[in-house]
Formats: C-alpha cells, structure tokens, sequence
C-alpha cells in the first residue's frame, strides 16, 4: 500500500494484464483472407455501396445470425454462419474505412488489416477495464450488443461528418464483437 500525493490516503495500486487469445488473430487473418477471395471473385463491386448501404448490409448480416443462433444455428442454405460473422468484421472494417477515406482501391487490403489491428488494440485497452468478461458471454449477447451498435449507428448516420468519430468507435466495437465471438465459439478450420 501507498499514500495518494498529498491525500493522506492509503490506496493499494494492481495492474491487471489481459492478453487476448493468439486465436483473435488468427480469426483477423482469416477476415482478410476472406476478403481478398471475395475481391478475387467479386471484383470491388462494394465500392458502391454508400455508408448507409454497408449498415444496412450489416444489419442484414447480423439479423441473420441472430435468427440462426435463436433457431440452433441450422441455416437453410447450408452456408456456414461463422461465414457471417468474418462478413461482419469486414463489413465494419469497410465502412469505418469508407467513413475516415473513402475508399483507397489500391491500399484497401492494407486499410483492412490497419483497422483490425486498431480494434485489437481498442479490445486490449478495455479488456483491462472489464477483465476479459467477453470469455463468459452468451453467444446471443454478441449479435446483439453488434444490433445494438448498429441501431446507434443509424440513429447517427444523417449527420455523418459531426459524428462521424463516434460512428467509427461503434464500428470498431462490432469488428471486436464479431472476433470475440469467434474466439469463444468458433472453429477455425473454417475455409475461406
């Protein structure tokens, strides 16, 4: 124990350290690889897509998973939900880069990788605040916390320049949400 300066108080100092799995990672390496398979196929088809087009596109994605996760998880299509859930994490990831740059075509897989490791880095500064109390969430709570985020997204979005920072945060909150998610109860042997 230790006395505050000039306080008079005892106060006892704890640093907590919370590392977050390797497996974070390997589910943002996953994202990207996803992604660039997507681009191969695809094109840059969603470059035109406006940021209110893209949260809509994520709260498709995301009603999507809630329903599967209500029903048990057996999709009708026989596509994979964690599918879903790397979507989910690129999708924010694109929108956040659409919000902050537009889209940089040439540098977009780096942009991708830029704002997966600033989520990182924003989950491992508040891990230290909450513990790691992702590690005993519900798997419903994910999508929903994501909705959540979502539907504060849309509430902001007609006044994008004045919000736009807190907009990004939301954003980088559901790339977070979509990893942990797939930390806690995922398969990595999901192909891209």
């Amino acid at each position: 124990m230790g006395a505050l300066p000039n306080s008079g108080q005892a106060f006892l100092t704890r640093t907590f350290v919370v590392v977050l799995p390797p497996a974070y990672e390997d589910w943002a390496r996953q994202a990207q690889a996803v992604f660039r398979a997507k681009r191969n196929q695809y094109g840059e088809s969603w470059a035109e897509l406006s940021f209110p087009s893209l949260v809509d596109l994520l709260y498709i994605k995301a009603q999507r998973i809630r329903t599967l996760l209500q029903q048990g998880g057996r999709p009708a299509t026989g596509e994979s939900p964690l599918h879903d859930w790397l979507a989910l994490a690129n999708y924010a990831a694109l929108a956040a880069l659409h919000l902050t740059d537009g889209y940089n075509h040439s540098h977009i897989e780096e942009g991708l990788a830029t704002l997966h490791q600033e989520a990182q880095a924003l989950l491992e500064r508040k891990n230290a605040d909450y513990g790691g109390a992702w590690r005993h969430m519900r798997p419903l709570a994910f999508i929903e916390f994501i909705l959540m985020k979502l539907a504060r997204i849309r509430q902001m979005d007609g006044d994008l320049p004045q919000n736009a920072p807190t907009i990004r945060d939301n954003l980088l909150d559901i790339i977070n949400y979509a990893f942990l998610y797939l930390v806690r109860y995922g398969d990595t042997s999901v192909a891209a």
